[in-house]
């Protein structure tokens, strides 16, 4: 796992390794849109997720691309998925699945014919429980409604083992759609009070063609990019740069406090055990406290320094040096 991580690592420190992390999050992106977040309350925050946190591991850092690459998958995204979801649609009716209740008591709702009526009739059948005095068909152009349609469907009598009745309800003028129905029967229980029970929901019939589907689809799921996706993602960019520049200025305020202040002569008190300390040291000759003293600051003295105890000190790691030394035996720096 760790050869893994190191070869990972390896890549994202090349070039074309941000490259490569935005194309792995395209495809990963695309194929938990298509097979993951439909079944997840929370799969659009994971795809938020995903597509930034590989570009950035694999070293696109600067938020000003982070936030172009975003913008592009917002924009391009919608052109296979709507694509994807087109083939789900039409394939849906291979399936064969029917709409029941989960108790049994409506089965086998369904829609005739699923696509392309010719003469323009869309019927919809569910069998029932003797028990319901009324079942309504629950039906929503995807296209255009934001709420379900009730419409209330015809007893046609029993079916061959006498054990459902059959209600049905046929539609001539069904406008352009892509639509989604289910079924709801109402009964009156043994006390009196009214009851409900529905199926689940399916799709149908799909009363356009491919390319009018795909085009809505696009625009559909370009909405939903820029709602969900889009958000959550831009959300996240913002944590992660927040989160970043306090860090900076932590960092920054720890290294200013660990700073002596220079005294008018040049000399300093330790933060930490306030010993003094000559100008140009960058460890503290007592504790050996290092100053985070930057060596373009000041002007290093090229030979050992003294210290309160006449010991010599290494300019460079503050090693405890010989007074004569002409190279520091910690860190190799060599004494004029």
């Amino acid at each position: 796992m760790a050869g893994f991580k190191s070869s990972l690592d390896a890549i994202a420190s090349k070039k074309w390794g941000p490259i490569l992390g935005i194309i792995i999050a395209f495809i990963v992106g695309y194929l938990m849109l298509v097979y993951v977040s439909p079944f997840l309350c929370f799969g659009t925050l994971l795809v938020a997720f995903v597509i930034f946190f590989i570009p950035y591991y694999f070293g696109l850092k600067k938020f000003k691309w982070l936030a172009v690459w975003g913008i592009i998958f917002i924009l391009l995204m919608p052109i296979p998925y709507a694509a994807a979801q087109v083939n789900i649609a039409y394939e849906y009716e291979n399936r064969g699945d029917t709409a029941s209740a989960t108790d049994g008591t409506l089965v086998n709702g369904l829609v005739d014919p699923y696509t392309d009526s010719e003469d323009g009739v869309y019927t919809y059948t569910v069998e029932a429980d003797p028990k319901y005095q009324v079942v309504s068909l629950k039906l929503a152009n995807v296209y255009t409604d934001k709420e379900y349609s009730e419409y209330l469907m015809n007893k046609m009598g029993p079916t061959e083992d006498g054990s459902k009745e059959i209600w049905t309800l046929s539609f001539d003028n069904l406008k352009t759609g892509y639509y989604q129905y289910y079924f709801e029967g109402v009964y009156v229980d043994e006390e009196g009070k009214e009851q409900k029970m529905h199926t689940g929901v399916l799709i149908g019939p799909i009363n356009d063609t491919k390319e009018g589907l795909y085009l809505q689809m696009v625009k559909s799921s370009l909405i939903s990019m820029v709602l969900y996706v889009g958000l959550l993602y831009f959300l996240l960019m913002f944590m992660v740069y927040t989160n970043r520049k306090n860090r900076e200025m932590f960092e920054k305020q720890r290294a200013n406090q660990s700073r002596p202040q220079e005294g008018p002569d040049g000399t300093f008190h330790c933060p930490k055990c306030n010993s003094e300390v000559i100008k140009g040291q960058k460890f503290c000759p007592q504790c050996g406290e290092n100053f985070a003293v930057d060596v373009k600051e000041v002007q290093m003295p090229s030979a050992p320094f003294k210290g309160a105890d006449d010991d010599y000190f290494c300019t460079e790691c503050g090693t405890k040096v010989d007074e004569n030394a002409t190279v520091c035996p910690g860190c190799g720096k060599k004494f004029e």
